[in-house]
């Protein structure tokens, strides 16, 4: 058989593992528009071969919560206007709540959407009340996944903007952490300070992932994992999701390429093996950047002044450069000699591996 991209893509499942598709959703969807994901993305996404993604529906700004500072109330709208788009374009797309009902959709050829949010400030409930009831209820609406912290500091641990105050999890973020694991939601380490990150791995008793990061050995940005980390989260069972922005993929180029975004692939595989890395390219329109990230600047973290913020061929078309980064990376991975099961891996089912034994 002719190995090509395309096919590989559309032979195996294929996993998205940080994706904002609901941020141009959700500003469509307040235009007036309806069945945006079935309209718009879906044929795209299905042509591709991509099945699985796993969306944003708030987080720790306004960028992430329909463009209010009132995160919690911000997310539970985004969280609404995705349960409209389910029934709306429910013949192409199906929120999942656990493997069962991802191997349902996936059968029935729709696209499974799992649920997660970027930053836990919505979840942080009143002041002085270190309550847990809210991420339960969100827990009960759908989300699966939680990204505790974005760059900066909310009440369970800093983020990388952050890093001076060697900040580790607070009492709150302890008990947080503790109740992912026993309701079965997904510990997503993205953006933590390395003192919080120990604290995670070592009070977390399921795997624990990092959905969009890159290594700090091949490309030393404030985001990125150094190698002690990689092999922590590895022995955990854990998998990091790389990222497609420019400044963290290269320090020797102002126009990263996919090959170089590959360098991060073959370093973690050399570290821990193929079965820890999949992909989270955090791509997303450039209207749906919060003013400061499009500035450089997110939370006290420098990403880039460049021109676009991602590796070459993707200036922030969102989620139609979705497969298009899939096709290339997938390209790259067969010119550098990857074998079938090893791209299958990368491309999905390491994401399907932590997802199952996490949320059941």
């Amino acid at each position: 058989m002719n190995r090509t991209a395309k096919k590989l893509l559309q032979k195996y499942t294929v996993v998205d593992g940080h994706n904002h598709i609901f941020l141009e959703i959700a500003k469509r969807r307040n235009k007036g528009e309806n069945a945006v994901f079935l309209n718009h993305y879906a044929n795209s996404f299905r042509q591709t071969g991509i099945n699985v993604i796993m969306t944003t529906v708030g987080g720790a700004h306004f960028g992430l919560t329909d463009n209010t500072d009132l995160l919690l109330w911000g997310s539970l709208s985004m969280l609404d206007k995705l349960y409209e788009e389910a029934d709306e374009s429910g013949e192409v797309m199906a929120i999942c709540r656990n493997s069962q009902e991802i191997e349902n959709a996936l059968k029935q050829g729709k696209i499974a959407v799992l649920l997660t949010m970027e930053g836990a400030r919505p979840i942080e409930g009143k002041p002085h009340d270190m309550t847990l009831a809210v991420l339960r209820n969100f827990y009960r609406l759908g989300l699966r996944g939680l990204q505790l912290v974005d760059n900066g500091r909310n009440r369970l641990c800093d983020g990388k903007g952050e890093i001076r105050t060697k900040g580790g999890l607070t009492n709150f973020g302890i008990s947080v952490v503790k109740e992912m694991n026993r309701l079965g939601m997904v510990i997503d380490v993205a953006h933590i300070t390395e003192p919080g990150f120990w604290d995670v791995l070592e009070i977390s008793e399921d795997p624990v992932i990092d959905s969009h990061s890159n290594c700090w050995s091949v490309c030393d940005h404030q985001r990125n994992l150094k190698d002690e980390q990689i092999k922590a989260l590895a022995k955990k069972g854990g998998v990091i999701g790389l990222s497609s922005h420019g400044a963290m993929t290269s320090k020797e180029s102002d126009n990263p390429t996919i090959a170089d975004l590959l360098n991060h692939l073959d370093h973690i595989v050399k570290l821990v093996g193929i079965d820890h890395v999949g992909l989270g390219p955090d791509l997303l329109e450039p209207h749906n950047m919060p003013m400061t990230m499009k500035e450089g600047f997110l939370e006290g973290v420098f990403y880039t002044a460049r021109e676009s913020l991602y590796i070459e061929n993707f200036s922030g078309s969102g989620p139609l450069d979705i497969p298009v980064f899939m096709e290339l990376f997938t390209k790259e991975m067969i010119q550098r000699g990857y074998n079938d099961d090893e791209i299958k891996k990368v491309l999905g089912l390491n994401w399907i591996r932590v997802y199952k034994q996490i949320i059941g």
